[in-house]
């Protein structure tokens, strides 16, 4: 499928941020906080992979 899994702190000036897929130059990212837990992060990959992947996601070209 080609997508890069990261687990990172989603948490910016205080806010918290949501996950999910992007994509960077061409490649798909799943962004997980990895604050979850191991049973969280789970339904979240399966989640992603139990759809087709978005045509259009937000995407940053740096």
């Amino acid at each position: 499928m080609g997508i890069q899994v990261h687990y990172e702190v989603l948490q910016a000036a205080g806010l918290k941020l949501k996950g999910g897929v992007c994509r960077v130059k061409g490649a798909y990212h799943l962004y997980i906080d990895r604050r979850r837990s191991p049973e969280e992060k789970i339904e979240e990959i399966q989640a992603c992979l139990a759809q087709p992947l978005p045509k259009d996601p937000p995407e940053n070209r740096e």
